[in-house]
């Protein structure tokens, strides 16, 4: 266990099963410089003198019970964490939180966030493009850490964390089946209800070629693509939504008005 309990925890759980080949991202918390400073206590809590004065609490995330650590008055700007820490009897005289149902990385990254608004890896300019900042020789990006804090930030209700996340999704260039594997995850973890759904986002994902990628895969992983329509017929409605979104958008760019019927031409 470390010593300085204000830095998440960086230990890793060997045991961890791992679904991908590719070598994991390391833990946010393993690359402190890459999270970034301290807030003002006014950013986070702007009715607060003694922001850092406030008690140390610890997150137990995860059934390996990794640990984090963070202030009292950071937790609380969170209404899940403030509602636990001032109403429940066993957090507020422990000081502990357990979230065992969560993903120790997604939550070290939410930690992350709550003390400077970003999480690693961090968003930067490179060649005058918005990209993720490169990971140490040996690593690569991959989307799954920003589907967990996705679902994550969802599940507690922190609007800015969620949609950080998935601008982060799409900073990655996922290819065939990774973008199969991508998507399937997201419709393993996320209710129908979530931002980060095809449903919800159509603009976004049109915006981002989902549907090239699919007559990619459709070319080389049919059989992969099939499968995973059987498996998440929601996605097929999505699919049928979006593509009424689209031919809506078509005739409205030509001035054809879909609902009456004419045509609006100057």
């Amino acid at each position: 266990m470390q010593s300085n309990p204000n830095v998440p925890d960086s230990s890793r759980n060997p045991n961890r099963n791992r679904s991908r080949s590719r070598t994991p991202i390391p833990h946010p918390s393993s690359l402190l410089p890459s999270i970034g400073g301290l807030p003002s206590p006014q950013s986070a809590n702007p009715t607060s003198s003694t922001f850092f004065e406030s008690p140390m609490i610890t997150l137990l995330a995860g059934t390996s019970q990794r640990r984090y650590w963070a202030h009292k008055d950071v937790l609380c700007t969170v209404p899940f964490f403030r509602e636990c820490l001032e109403t429940s009897f066993l957090e507020t005289h422990t000081n502990i939180i357990e979230l065992p149902d969560d993903d120790p990385e997604a939550i070290g990254s939410m930690v992350s966030f709550l003390y400077s608004e970003e999480y690693f890896p961090r968003i930067v300019r490179m060649h005058g493009n918005r990209a993720l900042e490169p990971l140490p020789d040996g690593h690569e990006h991959t989307r799954s850490l920003h589907v967990q804090v996705h679902t994550t930030a969802e599940k507690y209700n922190i609007p800015n964390l969620r949609d950080l996340a998935f601008r982060k999704v799409f900073l990655i260039d996922a290819v065939d089946m990774e973008f199969l594997n991508f998507l399937r995850e997201v419709y393993t973890l996320t209710p129908p209800t979530s931002k980060l759904r095809y449903c919800n986002r159509m603009e976004e994902y049109w915006v981002f070629g989902l549907h090239e990628r699919m007559k990619e895969m459709k070319n080389g992983y049919e059989d992969e693509l099939n499968a995973f329509l059987q498996d998440f017929p929601e996605f097929t409605r999505d699919l049928i939504w979006s593509l009424s979104f689209a031919v809506d958008c078509a005739f409205s760019a030509v001035g054809v008005d879909m609902d009456r019927g004419w045509h609006r031409l100057s």
